[in-house]
């Protein structure tokens, strides 16, 4: 009789355990987090806007109140949304001296960030950033972009140059664009010359390096031999050919004989190679603490291990103009 009962129970005990719902405390946000949605409705696909938590309503549901959004009579729009269509607001990081092209970026356009490509580089901190849904370019000043992030696995990952290949690949109008407007402004390298070359190696994507040009392979290639890095056996410089998308001459009056001052754009001297960071702390008359945003590390330099950070745009050296500061460490907030 005793094992009989006890048969009985566990199916009773199963059953109970399928039609638990997910609790209030088992819920992915909490009532009144900030954070941003997004919508599968036509027209909005691609979009984040900000909104704040209302309640959870159970089956991965949550009411939220939108931040910009309002209803005719201006009361702010209330919607249901589903769990997989919210996010936590992006952390917000140090500002970028400039953007590059076929850089994935968040414009803030109709009160949203829309995910789109810079397609060109314009003059006075502008841009032309193109957008493959709906099929358009629109142009914005350099403060309503900010790098772009991906919600990954409970995690922010900043938009890696493989995603943005990817991004670029899915338009073959936006490829057309870009190759008549880099054809238009590309240089030609003698042999001799003496330029820098961008690595797009993992761990060192955005770096430059001194290297001589040492002939032309056709079809926008060169074989470079570089000034500072050299072979595995440490018996000659290391030669490997380059497209000429990541060639550029070497800037011009980079050095500079005044302070720093704080939050300015700097190249900083490290393993051999020219990386672009930002001083947010001026240790001494000329020491610094320098930020790097592609590796979130600081790290310390000596002002001759510094020069002026300048963007080779269009065929002319152009040193960007200044950025709002902002924090340099990630924090939970909506910009």
């Amino acid at each position: 009789a005793n094992s009989s009962n006890e048969n009985d129970d566990k199916p009773r005990n199963v059953k109970l355990k399928i039609v638990f719902r997910k609790k209030q405390a088992d819920a992915e946000f909490r009532k009144g987090d900030e954070v941003e949605i997004t919508s599968d409705e036509k027209g909005f696909k691609g979009s984040w806007y900000n909104a704040v938590i209302v309640e959870y309503r159970g089956n991965d549901k949550y009411l939220v109140e939108y931040s910009t959004s309002r209803k005719e009579d201006g009361v702010p729009l209330r919607v249901e949304a589903k769990a997989q269509h919210i996010r936590p607001c992006p952390p917000e990081l140090s500002p970028v001296a400039s953007f590059c092209l076929r850089e994935v970026v968040d414009a803030r356009y109709n009160d949203g960030w829309w995910i789109g490509v810079i397609s060109r580089v314009l003059d006075g901190s502008k841009y032309a950033v193109y957008f493959s849904l709906p099929d358009e370019e629109l142009e914005f000043d350099h403060l309503k972009l900010r790098i772009h992030q991906d919600w990954k696995n409970g995690k922010w990952i900043i938009a890696s140059e493989e995603n943005s290949r990817r991004l670029v690949m899915n338009s073959n109008r936006l490829l057309h664009k870009m190759d008549v407007n880099e054809k238009g402004f590309r240089v030609k390298f003698p042999k001799g010359t003496r330029v820098e070359v961008k690595s797009d190696e993992p761990g060192y994507e955005g770096s430059w390096y001194s290297a001589i040009i040492v002939d032309s392979l056709g079809n926008d290639k060169y074989l470079v031999e570089y000034l500072t890095l050299k072979t595995e056996d440490l018996g000659a410089f290391l030669r490997e050919e380059a497209y000429a998308s990541y060639i550029r001459p070497r800037p011009q009056h980079a050095r500079c004989t005044r302070r720093y001052k704080l939050f300015q754009n700097i190249d900083a001297w490290y393993n051999d190679g020219w990386w672009i960071g930002q001083v947010i702390k001026v240790l001494t008359t000329w020491k610094y603490a320098v930020y790097f945003q592609t590796t979130n590390e600081v790290m310390e330099f000596e002002h001759n291990d510094l020069r002026l950070h300048q963007e080779w745009i269009n065929g002319k050296w152009i040193i960007p103009s200044k950025v709002r500061k902002s924090r340099i460490y990630k924090k939970k907030t909506c910009l």
